[in-house]
């Protein structure tokens, strides 16, 4: 105690004090984090897919987009499946059954009834960032099909819709770097495999490729399955039931094709 009654200050030099809470926080002394420290550091993403080119994701932030709604041939959208965001690449039967989408999603629609202009379209809804690239439907040009780029959880996945050429400079610049690239492989009605070979290439996909649109039991008329696109590819993963779940918290350490079923 000073003549006051007061405690003695003791000095530590600001560069000090710094350097002994780093140490706590980084050093030895670093405690481990906590089981709701680790559940904030994850940012889990689930990616379903309904058949066709219908994908249900949520986000780490739980908002849901439906892409492409199918409820044609064999393809059955789950009753009562809700979303938050439902998009449509173009106005074909197998892409547009927005009406089988419960709750009270924000319908987006790539393009007009006719599919001859695509809506030029970028916006944020709640944790998801979207936005349109024009394309074209079918190698003769004669409709159009809405690319949508999506933006969450620090990633950038792209739905071709049912693109039927390979890519433009303009389309790759407007496109950006892709992580997460959902394409059609099944060829007649949109491009075959060598075509979207192509457009991984192109795009130089870092995380993961998820074919759409070929042929299955429940949709036949398409000319060619998911085997023959993923024919000599070393890096497939295969996935039981319809749903791919991964942290877009962690690097990528490789492109994978990733492939499941539709229900």
């Amino acid at each position: 105690m000073n003549s006051r009654g007061s405690r003695t200050r003791i000095w530590i030099p600001a560069a000090m004090l710094a350097l002994s809470v780093s140490a706590l926080v980084y050093g030895n002394a670093r405690t481990a984090l906590s089981p709701q420290e680790k559940a904030d550091a994850v940012k889990s993403v689930t990616i379903r897919w309904l058949g066709q080119s219908c994908y249900l994701m949520t986000t780490s932030g739980g908002t849901r987009i439906v892409t492409d709604p199918v409820n044609f041939k064999g393809y059955h959208f789950p009753k009562g499946t809700e979303a938050d965001i439902v998009t449509v690449s173009h106005e074909h039967i197998d892409h547009n059954s927005v009406e089988v989408v419960a709750g009270e999603p924000l319908i987006v629609r790539g393009t007009d009834k006719g599919c001859l202009e695509v809506n030029a379209i970028d916006k944020t809804i709640g944790d998801v960032r979207l936005y349109t690239v024009p394309s074209f439907h079918d190698p003769g040009m004669r409709r159009k099909n809405a690319i949508f780029v999506f933006e969450f959880d620090g990633i950038r996945l792209v739905h071709l819709g049912d693109i039927g050429t390979v890519l433009s400079e303009d389309q790759i610049k407007a496109i950006g770097k892709v992580d997460i690239l959902m394409i059609p492989v099944g060829g007649q009605y949109t491009i075959d495999g060598a075509g979207a070979d192509t457009i991984v290439k192109q795009l130089a996909v870092s995380r993961f490729v998820l074919p759409m649109h070929y042929k299955t039991e429940a949709f036949e008329d398409i000319p060619r399955t998911v085997d023959s696109f993923l024919e000599g590819k070393a890096n497939v993963r295969r996935i039981d039931g319809n749903t791919f779940v991964f942290d877009a918290a962690v690097p990528a350490t490789r492109m994978e094709y990733v492939v499941t079923g539709y229900k």
